[in-house]
């Protein structure tokens, strides 16, 4: 896609890079796992227990990947499940690249235009996103990894000077006692949700074909997923002990609230800014990745050579439902709805259909082996 032939091959840290933004970038705008199980101060040893069960329950897609390291997950389905079947599940598999490509369109167009813009028309604001996420995605693959290797350091750079700049706020009184109000059980169930939850995974499982050093895809799966949950436990820690338990639940965006307590001396009142300034670049660079993924999810889905000719028409899809979807109710007011969404789609895209196929691949070893050599 933009042939895979002639492709420029990414490395493993720009792949890394990636990763870790498409997913701290979640935690930065709207900061979710606060109300996953046990919803208190023990949500940072919730995100630590997530870290085995995000590992085993994508151990057949990172299977896979590592068995067909030449193949995007598009393919290698269709290969293994035979072609009806392999339609079946590609077609999915798109459908859900599509779907979070929406949430996120209409999850920042809503931050937005309530806390940015409340202005400006919810069109104008799709429109002027979306056409800069167009261009970059058809510059292709090297150069959203080229950008991450820029704008990546940038936003984590924010990120953690943000959590300094905070230490007058902070009251780590609130989050103890550490386990008192917390069960097992409650702690299990929130890991396995903010394990599953892990949906950008499927970015990489989209990836292995463009790996310059295709070996390494265990070491980026691993030290993308602790990399990202111990930044993640940062904005939570940070978050909580600045603005309390409750008031992180419930208040729409949780870090950016926080950030506008800071005031840096009376010469700096507004160092806001510079937050929002990286979060809309998080946001426009994960867009970007979502809508040049779909496009090739769907390309090789349908037997295309060229992705790039369905990377406008996706983007015009995203813009027709982000624009439903603003006019009915706002994304954020949905929220359990939402995340329930995301749950349950995850569960089949990540887990349910690489287990299913894995096992295919197990009786039809021989037979899909065969055809390779020929």
């Amino acid at each position: 896609m933009e042939n895979l032939e002639n492709i420029n091959k990414i490395s493993t840290y720009q792949v890394i890079l990636l990763i870790i933004i498409y997913r701290v970038t979640i935690a930065f705008t709207y900061l979710p796992v606060v109300n996953i199980p046990p919803g208190n101060q023990d949500i940072w040893i919730t995100l630590l227990m997530s870290i085995p069960y995000t590992i085993l329950l994508c151990v057949p897609l990172l299977y896979l990947g590592n068995k067909f390291s030449d193949y995007t997950l598009i393919e290698y389905t269709e290969k293994i499940s035979g072609k009806i079947a392999g339609k079946v599940i590609s077609i999915y598999y798109t459908g859900f690249l599509l779907l979070l490509s929406i949430i996120n369109v209409a999850t920042l167009v809503e931050i937005l235009n309530s806390a940015l813009f409340p202005e400006t028309p919810t069109w104008i604001t799709t429109i002027i996103m979306l056409i800069t996420c167009v261009y970059i995605a058809y510059k292709g693959l090297k150069s959203i990894a080229r950008g991450g290797e820029i704008f990546v350091p940038f936003i984590l750079g924010v990120i953690l000077l943000f959590i300094i700049l905070g230490y007058n706020n902070y009251d780590f009184t609130v989050l103890l006692p550490v386990l008192k109000d917390s069960t097992f059980k409650e702690l299990n169930i929130g890991a396995i949700d903010s394990g599953i939850k892990f949906s950008d995974i499927i970015i990489l499982a989209m990836i292995p074909p463009y790996l310059e050093r295709k070996e390494d895809l265990n070491k980026i799966y691993i030290k993308s997923i602790i990399y990202s949950i111990f930044i993640i436990i940062l904005l939570v820690v940070a978050t909580q002990a600045a603005l309390g338990i409750e008031y992180a639940k419930h208040t729409n965006f949780p870090f950016f609230t926080f950030n506008r307590l800071i005031n840096l001396y009376d010469f700096i009142q507004r160092i806001d800014v510079l937050s929002v300034v990286g979060w809309i670049t998080g946001n426009v660079g994960k867009i970007t990745g979502y809508l040049y993924f779909t496009s090739v999810a769907f390309s090789q889905t349908f037997d295309k050579n060229d992705n790039r000719p369905y990377i406008i028409p996706i983007a015009g899809i995203v813009f027709i439902a982000t624009l439903l979807i603003k006019d009915r109710r706002s994304i954020l007011s949905v929220g359990k709805v939402l995340q329930k969404t995301i749950l349950i789609t995850s569960t089949i895209a990540l887990f349910v259909l690489p287990t299913i196929t894995l096992v295919i691949y197990l009786f039809r070893k021989d037979k899909i082996s065969n055809t390779n050599n020929d």
